[in-house]
């Protein structure tokens, strides 16, 4: 939202000194807790792949990349394809209907 009340810390990741400070999460689930690695940012219109879920490993190991490949931080976190993955998205401003993708591996 334009107006910063959703999300809007993830759009700072566009800077790579915003990454180099927070280059991990914690996401706490009712089951369990998990340290969150980003390896990617990057501005996606609706229409790309970076909400896709259904892969085989040879096609998950180039989204992986192409992730990494478009990320507006340079991350070490090179995550493998048996790896669970976040996937966090909000508004973004390049263009109508742009997102903000960051895109972490669960540990």
């Amino acid at each position: 939202m334009k107006n910063g009340t959703m999300f809007t810390d993830i759009d700072k990741y566009k800077k790579q000194d915003f990454f180099d400070e927070h280059p991990v999460a914690l996401l706490i689930t009712p089951d369990k807790n998990y340290k969150v690695e980003f390896f990617a940012g990057y501005v996606a219109a609706p229409r790309d792949d970076a909400w896709e879920i259904d892969f085989t490993e040879a096609e998950f190991e180039v989204w992986l990349q192409n992730a990494a490949d478009r990320s507006c931080f340079t991350s070490e976190i090179a995550p493998i394809a048996s790896d669970r993955i976040l996937t966090l998205s909000t508004c973004s401003y390049e263009f109508d209907d742009a997102r903000f993708v960051l895109v972490g591996a669960l540990r």
